[in-house]
């Protein structure tokens, strides 16, 4: 069977131009993200990608910095689930200059050692400052919980022993798989032209290898009962509290009705969540859902930061509205509330240039056509609610729940414990690696 050849760099170009400014944005996008380190190498792909910035075989770190200064302008990289991008806004008369720099920094990397171990240790700092804030730990141990065991369940900072395992040549090999020809996703938009655009980039296109970075992940592990996982840290006051279950991809047929549907439940500020939690009870000053889905995974979560002392009663009270909106329901009129919100929210996602730019490359990373963010509100409009209610009842879990708390364990842990239907509760202290 003869393979189709790997698209054209015009293919794997969005360009939304705009001349009203002389600026330019440019980013490169690679599809890959944290799922795809090795085990026991978590945090391999943001050291990677960070070292980019570090020097290239003309130029050393600061040369190169001085470099991209000169043109008035930043060059950043960024470090998602699906992909690592690299890039930045730039005058149009520096856009020639900036793009020639960019070849530079992705095809001629240096990864030298020094660099790398200023990297790992700025990394390493993240990792403690995360275990420090109560928000950013509980969400690292939501996503190591919901996907245990299972590639998609470390973040882009990996953790302390994978990222102490890395070595320069982890790096070089990975480089070469990253920052391929199958994995480019080009985005520009702005004053520039496609002509200039793909020829400056011409030199990147032909530098880079042949071999995607691939791979086929197993579902994630489903969650069968109601497991709590309490993360102990001494004189809370208040509690970080996420509740979910793995979920839908970003592609499923379904997600946009459960997405619908979510804005309805938790979504907005006048949300059925909110309204219980916050408006009813003030246990917590906001409660909110969210459908968070990737190219390969996805999952469904609540969240709240209620006050220690409601902290047990709001996480039951999320587990009681979480069945009775997916057993009972929404009525007609949340959902057409929220079909209304989407619809007025969504101009601010695409008039922009830029903003255009970036919504069709997202949809092109995850999966969807790249006309989604056009059909979007046609789609939008075409679903009905009894469609929605039948999505959520076929898509999402509400006995099936992981729950993670950040907390002082002994003064909710009773409580907990005397709640009805729980599979398991677990404490573990908050410096657990």
């Amino acid at each position: 069977m003869n393979e189709s050849p790997p698209p054209s760099l015009a293919e794997q170009t969005i360009l939304v131009a705009h001349h009203a400014l002389p600026i330019a944005n440019v980013y490169l996008h690679f599809r890959g993200g944290p799922a795809f380190d090795p085990p026991g190498l978590e945090g391999l792909t943001s050291l990677t990608h960070r070292m980019l910035m570090r020097g290239t075989r003309r130029r050393g770190r600061a040369e190169l910095e001085e470099a991209i200064e000169a043109l008035g302008t930043e060059m950043s990289t960024s470090t998602q689930r699906d992909a690592v991008s690299i890039g930045g806004s730039v005058l149009g008369r520096n856009l020639e200059a900036f793009l020639e720099l960019l070849v530079e920094v992705v095809t001629e990397p240096t990864f030298e050692t020094d660099e790398l171990e200023k990297v790992r240790r700025e990394i390493q700092a993240e990792q403690v400052a995360g275990r420090d804030d109560d928000a950013t730990l509980a969400a690292i141990w939501f996503r190591r919980t919901v996907f245990r065991g299972h590639p998609f369940g470390h973040g882009a900072v990996g953790t302390a022993a994978g990222l102490a395992a890395i070595t320069r040549e982890d790096v070089l090999s990975f480089a070469a798989r990253l920052y391929s020809r199958p994995n480019l996703v080009v985005g520009a938009s702005g004053d520039l032209e496609a002509e200039t655009l793909l020829t400056r980039l011409r030199p990147l296109y032909d530098a880079l290898e042949d071999a995607p970075l691939v791979g086929h992940f197993d579902p994630p592990p489903a969650v069968v009962g109601r497991h709590i996982l309490l993360i102990d840290k001494p004189e809370r006051s208040q509690a970080q509290l996420l509740i979910g279950h793995p979920s839908m991809v970003a592609c499923d047929p379904d997600y946009l009705a459960v997405s619908l549907a979510t804005t309805a439940f938790g979504g907005t500020f006048t949300a059925r969540l909110m309204d219980e939690v916050r408006v009813k009870r003030g246990w917590s000053y906001g409660a909110y859902a969210r459908l968070a889905s990737e190219r390969a995974s996805g999952n469904y979560m609540m969240q709240a930061a209620p006050a220690l002392t409601y902290a047990p009663e709001t996480m039951q009270l999320i587990f009681d509205e979480y069945s009775r909106f997916v057993d009972e329901g929404l009525t007609d009129d949340e959902i057409e509330f929220a079909r209304g919100y989407l619809l007025n929210q969504h101009p601010f996602r695409v008039e922009v240039p830029s903003l255009r730019c970036g919504q069709v490359v997202s949809a092109r990373i995850l999966g969807r056509p790249d006309d989604s963010i056009d059909t979007y509100c046609d789609r939008l409009r075409a679903l009905s609610p009894e469609g929605v209610r039948d999505a959520v009842r076929r898509r999402l879990r509400p006995q099936d729940l992981h729950a993670i708390m950040v907390c002082t364990a002994a003064e909710v842990r009773p409580k907990i414990e005397a709640m009805p239907g729980l599979s398991s509760v677990t404490v573990i202290d908050a410096n657990t690696p």
